[in-house]
């Protein structure tokens, strides 16, 4: 997709979060805190550890982080940049 529309001026890249606190999350880790009948705040901690421990900050990422990143591949700034993936992970897949 970046090469055919690159040739016509336009990029294509993608944005791969991880763990992003939004209302998907909260109700993925809501349900399973009344699953396991513990508070939401003791499922995320364990959930960073057993499936996201590389994850550097050990919190869900902010939706504002992600969008920043989007901001970022539609701004002029971004302008050279065609056919890049953009990981906003905390470290999630690249320390694996």
């Amino acid at each position: 997709m970046s090469r055919t529309l690159g040739r016509k001026n336009t990029s294509a890249n993608t944005v791969s979060p991880a763990f992003i606190d939004t209302p998907m999350t909260d109700w993925m880790m809501e349900k399973r805190a009344d699953q396991l009948g513990v508070s939401v705040d003791e499922v995320i901690r364990s959930f960073l550890n057993d499936k996201r421990p590389h994850m550097t900050s050990q919190s869900r990422g902010k939706a504002a982080e992600v969008a920043n990143m989007i901001a970022f591949l539609w701004s002029e700034r971004a302008s050279f940049i065609n056919g890049a993936e953009y990981r906003v992970d905390a470290g999630s897949v690249a320390t694996i």
